[in-house]
């Protein structure tokens, strides 16, 4: 009987090992499945943060989008006259207004900022001696009013045979010399900038007309000195009205590029406010003369600014094409591949087929169409050339993916 039972008991404790040891295994899959994937996750992460700031462009797409490249070499490169320059107002385009005469501001119609007109009125001033000159013109053309009767009716004496030919005679001369006296009076009122046929035909109550103090160019009254009710006389500068659409950029040149630099010679001129930005004009003027103290003379770029960005008084650099400017060794790409993210200058480097890498670059002279690459870059480099603004967006979108991730 115990032999039956020994054998019963052993298949007992088998089955009690063996299923133990199915319960282990399966209490550990989920474990070994949770492993697995963390390892996944973390090694997807690895190879996210590896591609991080990558743009990936298939060849379809760059073709669509026009990006082209080139290797990067050592080339002579033509470096510009740079020069240090500060903006200034164009004095051909600046109204000083003054009144023609002393008397009483009546009225204002200008704030600083606004935009005038050429003899837009920009206030009005009585005086005395505009009061006396509008009196001698009604009496002259109340005299002119009866010469005119009288010459009538001296000619209608005349044709009756009542008077004779030398009183009709002598009230054409009396009719000559007062419309005379009222071509003298008309001319003072357009000396003092009165059109005064604009009042002849109005009833002026006795009042006599003002005058009106306006600007000879167009443009913004950046000055206003005067307040209604004010006593000015014509020393006093009322308002400085100025064009500020077009203005000139004072260069210092050295004295060693002083005799290059010549009148119609193509500039380019950059401020630290927009250093994206060039803005571009022609020398319009060489100075002769050489300044003891800073060994330099003074040049001139007129630039056109209907953009209103630039400002009188900013500080500018002033790049100047010359034929005669230097020549170097240089590793030089299209101005056009170097975009500028925040205050770096960068390019896209090709790695591979489909794979384009923005780096940071240090950038010397530019040429007027390429620009030296002083540090970022190196001979053998693939540079994009062309299709740089729409990796510029495909890396900006790369970007805000990532970090909402």
């Amino acid at each position: 009987m115990k032999a039956p039972r020994n054998r019963i008991f052993i298949m007992l404790a088998g089955m009690v090992i063996l299923l133990g040891i199915t319960v282990s295994g399966c209490s550990k899959q989920p474990a070994l499945e949770k492993a697995e994937k963390r390892i996944s996750t973390e090694r997807e992460k690895k190879e996210e943060k590896k591609e991080h700031g990558v743009v990936t462009l298939s060849q379809q797409k760059q073709k669509e989008f026009g990006v082209k490249t080139a290797k990067a070499s050592s080339e002579d490169l033509s470096i510009p006259i740079s020069a240090t320059a500060c903006i200034e107002l164009n004095a051909d385009r600046i109204s000083k207004i003054s009144p023609r005469m002393s008397g009483k501001i009546t009225k204002v119609n200008a704030s600083q900022g606004d935009r005038v007109g050429i003899n837009q009125p920009l206030a009005y001033l009585d005086s005395p001696d505009i009061d006396l000159t509008w009196a001698d013109y009604l009496k002259t053309k109340s005299r002119l009013e009866l010469a005119e009767k009288n010459l009538k009716r001296e000619e209608t004496l005349f044709e009756k045979r009542v008077s004779p030919e030398k009183d009709v005679l002598k009230a054409r001369q009396e009719l000559k010399e007062i419309e005379a006296d009222l071509t003298l009076a008309r001319e003072k009122f357009r000396i003092l900038g009165i059109n005064i046929s604009e009042f002849e035909d109005k009833k002026m109550n006795g009042d006599h007309p003002l005058i009106p103090i306006g600007s000879s160019v167009s443009g913004t009254v950046i000055e206003k000195n005067v307040s209604h009710g004010e006593i000015v006389s014509p020393e006093k500068i009322l308002f400085v009205v100025a064009d500020l659409s077009n203005l000139w950029v004072v260069i210092d040149i050295l004295e060693k590029d002083a005799g290059v630099i010549r009148s119609g010679m193509a500039a380019k001129v950059s401020v630290a406010t927009f250093p994206e930005r060039t803005f571009k004009g022609k020398i319009s003027y060489t100075g002769d003369v050489i300044d003891e103290k800073t060994r330099t003379a003074k040049a001139r770029v007129t630039i056109d600014n209907s953009s209103r960005l630039l400002k009188p008084g900013m500080f500018a650099t002033v790049s100047i094409d010359s034929a005669r400017g230097s020549i170097q060794k240089a590793i030089a790409v299209p101005e056009e591949a170097v975009f500028l993210d925040g205050s770096e200058r960068y390019v896209f480097i090709q790695e591979g087929d489909e794979r384009f890498v923005p780096r940071r670059v240090s950038v010397g002279p530019a040429s007027g169409v390429r620009v030296e690459i002083k540090d970022g870059v190196k001979v053998g480099d693939v540079v994009v050339t062309g299709g740089v603004f729409t990796l510029k967006s495909e890396l900006k979108k790369e970007m805000l993916h990532a970090d909402e991730h």
